[in-house]
């Protein structure tokens, strides 16, 4: 799923908007927060709960990789928990777009990418 984001710096924080590509938009907040990533999603994202890889995209072309639990709840609101070095990475190159896709998916991309596909 991706979503494109419209974030602003925060006090130690991201906060913004994401919206869908059928345009549902959601506010989304990343802060620094629990030992393990998690992305706390509303369940209107019809998300499955479970490992997930989350990429973020920047203005510049960069990209951030992350694997986390993905959490359902009923929310409006989309929560990203992560450690200090991916939120600092994330505050020095704002994204622009984010893409929540599952481990397998990304897992069979870094294989044909090793393969030479």
């Amino acid at each position: 799923m991706k979503l494109n984001l419209s974030l602003n710096l925060g006090d130690g924080y991201l906060h913004g908007d994401a919206t869908t590509t059928d345009s549902m938009s959601y506010q989304i907040n990343i802060q620094q927060g629990w030992p393990d990533t998690t992305l706390i999603v509303p369940t209107g994202l019809n998300q499955d709960s479970g490992q997930k890889s989350i990429a973020f995209y920047t203005e510049s072309g960069n990209q951030i990789l992350l694997r986390g639990n993905v959490k359902n709840e009923d929310t409006d609101m989309i929560r990203l928990f992560t450690n200090l070095d991916t939120l600092v990475q994330l505050t020095k190159s704002i994204p622009i777009a984010m893409n929540i896709q599952d481990q397998i998916f990304i897992k069979n991309i870094i294989a044909n990418l090793n393969s030479g596909f």
